[in-house]
């Protein structure tokens, strides 16, 4: 259904991403956006929000009057947590949807979304900001040069929070209870004993953090350059990690995979806290050359991708590089939205995308725990 501009916009969650990313970016994009509904369980920051952006925006510090606020046409939610029960809200209020990751924490609640969006006849799209970086379609079709894939490996190196956004002025008020935000990571955490069944609350945890938090964003990039996910880990290992008891802060990971197509995924995601900053690659190895993908790290504007490129042609030796342009990710994922509202521009970031994404994590847990002889039930029969 189109629509004419700007949409009119509500946002759930005023923390770190939405001062340091979605902020600068929406006002920037202000000829296809108009924030008219700021939420946020901090009363003031919502009201100091309100009163600094443009026009007359309505403030909450509950997310239900953002879905039905008549002089909203999308939400952005923002907010960490499993997003299932906004998302539906919105959607069956007759809201578009920009939802940060993870858009939930089960197979089925994606499944069930991405039916109620289609019903709704409403965009539902998930910020999987890496798969609109500008560079992913040269990427892409670069791979087609490699010849037959044997090797796709996978690499992140992920610091503690701070050390990403310390150029950040954040703005934080201490009015927020924190019985709410103690509610919405137990509703996370039971949403997880039906993705993982009687798992031990070691392994729950970890789902919900560490491959939630940050790995899903590796499945759905690699979803991006036409990279089928796997079926199902042949190892996994986290170390430091004990099943036993909870952990103090993420583990190291590591998993390997047959991708189905004579290749093989090498997944590596290092908690680095003290490492000062973030680093992500995909590398990908074929019998005629071979494709390095450098991300950059999400806080950063002024970081770009870069694409490395070798190849043999009639036993000449070629190498190219190629770099992104100013447009961030966070940007396009943002045109793309607008795209589809106002245009009815497909969706590439789906449900049915995290779907997947959360079945391949959920069979990472299988294999994590069948090393140490647990067997763990998913929700899903790889």
């Amino acid at each position: 259904m189109a629509m004419e501009q700007p949409i009119r916009l509500g946002v759930v969650g005023l923390g770190l991403i939405w001062q340091a990313v979605h902020l600068p970016n929406l006002l920037a994009l202000r000829d296809r956006f108009q924030v008219t509904h700021v939420c946020d369980l901090s009363a003031s920051l919502a009201s100091s929000t309100a009163s600094d952006l443009p026009g007359a925006v309505a403030s909450s510090t509950d997310w239900r009057p953002v879905c039905d606020d008549p002089d909203v046409d999308a939400i952005l939610f923002l907010t960490p947590g499993d997003h299932a029960p906004q998302v539906l809200r919105a959607l069956e209020a007759g809201k578009h949807v920009l939802v940060e990751k993870p858009l939930c924490v089960t197979v089925r609640e994606a499944r069930d979304l991405e039916r109620a969006a289609a019903a709704a006849g409403r965009v539902l799209q998930v910020a999987y900001m890496k798969m609109y970086d500008p560079i992913i379609q040269q990427a892409r079709e670069s791979l087609a040069s490699l010849g037959a894939r044997r090797i796709v490996r996978v690499t992140v190196l992920n610091p503690a929070d701070a050390p990403q956004f310390e150029h950040v002025a954040l703005r934080r008020f201490a009015d927020v209870e924190p019985a709410a935000i103690e509610a919405d990571r137990a509703y996370a955490l039971e949403r997880t004993g039906e993705a993982l069944g009687d798992a031990p609350l070691a392994l729950r945890q970890l789902y919900w953090g560490a491959l939630l938090g940050s790995v899903c964003h590796e499945l759905s990039l690699l979803r991006a350059l036409g990279i089928g996910l796997p079926a199902r880990f042949e190892a996994a290992r986290a170390w430091p990690f004990r099943l036993d008891g909870p952990a103090t802060e993420p583990p190291c990971l590591h998993g390997m995979a047959d991708l189905g197509d004579g290749s093989e995924l090498q997944l590596s995601w290092a908690w680095l806290p003290d490492y000062p900053d973030y680093a992500e690659e995909v590398a990908v190895f074929g019998t005629q050359g071979r494709l390095r993908l450098e991300m950059p790290g999400p806080y950063l504007p002024s970081h770009r991708a870069s694409l490395h490129l070798e190849g043999v042609s009639d036993g000449i030796r070629a190498s190219t590089t190629y770099r992104a342009g100013h447009t961030t990710g966070f940007v396009r994922e943002l045109e793309a939205f607008a795209a589809s509202v106002m245009e009815g521009a497909p969706v590439l970031s789906t449900a049915a995308g995290a779907a997947a994404d959360l079945a391949c994590l959920q069979q990472f847990v299988v294999a994590l725990a069948a090393g140490s002889s647990l067997a763990v039930k998913t929700e899903v029969v790889a």
